[in-house]
């Protein structure tokens, strides 16, 4: 980096080269970090799926691994073409941020996100249909339920989830008791590692609460009980 230039402004710098190569190849930006690694720099990228399972899907499955590896080689000679051609830049367009390439020598790492990643956003929270979830509330309650249909908006890039709505399956001896959780209070979601599949009960639930609303998880939620 750069004499002052910070890890996160250096993350800036290279976004919008980043999100043209991983939204060409299908896919979004999960996260960019740019971070010191001794005299060199990482320049790790996330990518998840842009897809997110219909009310009849089955739960979503990982990001094609050929398909990453072909965005690591796009991003990798996108940098490398602007790397070549920074030393024609100007200080002052140096000074005006316009490189879209790291600074100095670099290592690309394009990952995928694991299956402990928080879910932080609406779209995780739609990439996660019908997942068993553990959840801790902004209250400090925990629980863990499925996921279902998820209401709102993406919140832009950083996707905040504020006016953002999940409605959960939360087992019990009588049956699935669904919930409508505001996203604004959860305080952190992992999703749990199951061996056998989901009851068919929890299943059926989800898929008529996501039908209620009439044009999928991206629809009004009209869910039953309350915040569990």
């Amino acid at each position: 980096m750069s004499p002052g230039t910070s890890p996160a402004q250096a993350a800036e710098r290279l976004r919008p080269a980043v999100v043209d190569v991983v939204e060409a190849a299908g896919f979004v930006l999960d996260d960019l970090e740019v971070r010191p690694a001794g005299r060199r720099q990482v320049v790790r990228v996330v990518v998840d799926t842009a897809e997110v399972p219909g009310p009849h899907d089955p739960p979503a499955p990982g990001p094609d691994l050929d398909a990453v590896a072909g965005v690591s080689r796009e991003l990798s000679r996108v940098l490398d073409e602007a790397e070549k051609t920074e030393s024609d830049k100007t200080e002052t367009d140096k000074a005006g941020g316009a490189i879209a390439a790291p600074d100095g020598e670099y290592t690309l790492e394009v990952t995928t996100p694991g299956t402990d990643r928080p879910l932080t956003r609406p779209h995780h929270w739609r990439r996660a249909w019908l997942r068993r979830v553990a959840v801790t509330r902004t209250d400090g309650g925990t629980f863990t339920a499925r996921v279902g249909p998820v209401d709102g908006t993406d919140g832009g890039d950083e996707g905040d989830g504020a006016a953002t709505t999940v409605t959960l399956a939360e087992g019990t001896p009588r049956g699935p008791v669904l919930h409508r959780l505001p996203l604004a209070e959860v305080r952190q979601a992992v999703v749990e590692v199951e061996f056998k599949p989901a009851p068919s009960s929890e299943v059926d639930a989800l898929v008529a609460a996501a039908l209620e609303q009439g044009s999928g998880q991206g629809a009004e939620t009209h869910g039953q009980g309350g915040r569990p």
